[in-house]
């Protein structure tokens, strides 16, 4: 299983059509992560993706999700970014249908460039310069993703999907719109252990602007294994690890690179009280989260914490309902 899961590996990476020149972070709102359970375990989630937000983790885990409708807010960094999103899943016997939509938005970003009084046509803030505040001009910077999920069974402890993603980006009248495809697996091996990867926009994702700019979003190869022993005949320990392999130079922002070629990782645990409450714990990329869930009846609610060592720390809170 293990030769298989790197045979695997190996080959989509080769197959995947890397850009000569990628706009870097151009699908960064698209890697904030999803869902306070998963934040909750510091993103350490493409292995055990399993309810409505699942085809954002990894699009085989959809099958796995059942019956739901799952909702996410979040207010980041002093309440500076918003970041919303809703998701829903069907099973359909052999396979199932999930939608997920998301959306960050920040508000009023300052643009000061017909603002600068030059009196010397330098283009810089001199001394004796000051900006015009009735000229300076305040927009807003949206992004928005919908993606479309078919997920299967393969055989008995296997499974695999795909997204269909469409993408829009605006910033004040400018706007953006590009199409991408994720595709996904994940497997168990000897009961108490999982492997999944999900190969995001690995056809690259092209973003067309209304001005004639293009971007493009290069492939991410997301892996993750998760470890579930069985405890008194039950599964309430789950330890889950991951790395997200891109390929835009990102160098020092990122755990570990290797010329254009960085690796962030991720640690997460969950503990299961009675099947009703969850206790999380995780590292996001070296950042400490923390999270709880609790199980009333088909209502299902969690809340993360996630600390930042230059930013303010953020919440998620997240909600579903299984039909």
């Amino acid at each position: 299983m293990i030769r298989k899961m790197i045979k695997f590996i190996v080959i989509c990476f080769l197959s995947l059509p890397f850009p000569a020149i990628a706009s870097k972070y151009a699908g960064e709102f698209l890697n904030v992560g999803l869902g306070s359970a998963a934040m909750g375990m510091g993103g350490a989630y493409v292995s055990i993706a399993s309810d409505a937000f699942a085809g954002y983790w990894n699009p085989a885990g959809t099958f796995s999700a059942g019956h739901q409708i799952i909702f996410a807010h979040s207010s980041n960094f002093g309440s500076l970014v918003a970041h919303d999103a809703l998701g829903y899943t069907r099973p359909m016997g052999t396979y199932a249908l999930g939608l997920i939509y998301l959306r960050l938005a920040v508000k009023d970003i300052p643009y000061t460039n017909d603002a600068l009084i030059d009196l010397n046509n330098n283009g810089i803030m001199d001394a004796g310069e000051r900006l015009d505040e009735s000229r300076i001009v305040y927009n807003d910077d949206v992004e928005s993703a919908l993606l479309l999920n078919y997920s299967r069974k393969y055989g008995r402890n296997t499974r695999w999907g795909l997204n269909l993603k469409m993408v829009n980006k605006s910033v004040g009248p400018s706007s953006a719109w590009g199409l991408g495809l994720d595709a996904g697996w994940m497997t168990n091996w000897q009961e108490n252990v999982r492997f999944g990867i999900n190969l995001q926009d690995m056809t690259t994702t092209y973003l067309a602007w209304d001005n004639g700019t293009k971007e493009m979003i290069s492939p991410t190869i997301r892996i993750g294994t998760s470890y579930h022993p069985s405890i008194a005949g039950e599964r309430p320990l789950a330890l889950a690890m991951g790395g997200d392999f891109r390929f835009e130079g990102r160098q020092s922002a990122s755990n570990y690179h290797l010329g254009s070629t960085s690796l962030d990782l991720h640690f997460g645990l969950e503990y299961l009280l009675k099947k009703r409450i969850a206790l999380r714990l995780g590292g996001d990329q070296g950042r400490f989260t923390a999270g709880v869930g609790l199980k009333i009846g088909r209502f299902n609610f969690d809340y993360a914490y996630l600390a930042h060592k230059y930013l303010e720390s953020s919440t998620r809170l997240s909600g579903s309902f299984t039909f």
